[in-house]
């Protein structure tokens, strides 16, 4: 008889939103079953699926919201629920399998790029952030104070990359720092270094066509609240088109 640990069973929703002191998150749970009942077949193929690649089976029952994408959103709010099922298994394989060649897989342990300007460290690493948004991240890190200033998620399109969302920070002297970070880059704002280390990224991953979300159909997470860092996503991904 199997382990439970090698086991996948379509997580319980106490897993997903676990009741923290203080906070009851009960509406959040019958949500989360009335989407599950709706999606049954679905979560039925998904979890043969998963059963397919053991390395999947520890991980996703590691990170239980991994798996609430499925019945719910994914990089793109038009997505149906048949487009969510091709993009979730295509990301969750992608990335392993194109970077084999690491000493650790890519969704244990962050690939650092090193220092891409004085102080402040580029790493590509499997999301801890909103899982709807993408489970891939390039995240820029302000090295002295251990602070994550941007974070980038992007995922496989069929034969593309998708940014899905660029994401800006918001804790005490932040504005400052992204003011900071604009000049040490020569006028280059922290959104489009990422957007550039994102291109540089497809082009080493093989992929020719870097793609965007229009910033209305994004699954924006809370990761940046300040009004002063409204990244134009729109004109990030106009921008990119010209270039590339």
């Amino acid at each position: 008889m199997e382990s439970q640990e090698n086991q996948y069973r379509w997580p319980k929703a106490e897993a997903v939103y676990p009741d923290r002191p203080g906070r009851s998150y009960v509406l959040k749970r019958l949500r989360y079953r009335l989407r599950a009942f709706l999606h049954r077949g679905l979560i039925a193929q998904f979890e043969q699926f998963i059963k397919q690649h053991p390395f999947l089976v520890k991980l996703l029952n590691e990170h239980a919201d991994y798996s609430y994408p499925l019945v719910y959103r994914f990089l793109d709010k038009r997505f149906n629920s048949k487009q969510r099922f091709q993009a979730i298994c295509d990301n969750l394989l992608f990335l392993p399998e194109k970077l084999t060649a690491l000493s650790a897989p890519i969704y244990k342990t962050p690939l650092s790029f090193g220092e891409v300007i004085p102080d402040f460290e580029m790493t590509l690493s499997m999301t801890t952030h909103q899982p709807m948004e993408g489970y891939w991240v390039l995240e820029l890190w302000h090295k002295p104070r251990n602070e994550l200033v941007y974070l980038l998620t992007f995922a496989k399109l069929g034969e593309a990359l998708l940014i899905s969302v660029v994401q800006g920070p918001n804790f005490e002297g932040s504005k400052e720092m992204v003011k900071q970070l604009t000049k040490t880059c020569h006028g280059l704002r922290p959104a489009y270094l990422m957007v550039e280390t994102m291109k540089a990224l497809t082009k080493a991953l093989g992929f020719k066509t870097l793609l965007g979300i229009p910033q209305k159909y994004q699954n924006k997470s809370r990761f940046i609240q300040s009004s002063h860092y409204v990244v134009d996503y729109d004109a990030i991904f106009v921008l990119n088109q010209e270039d590339s």
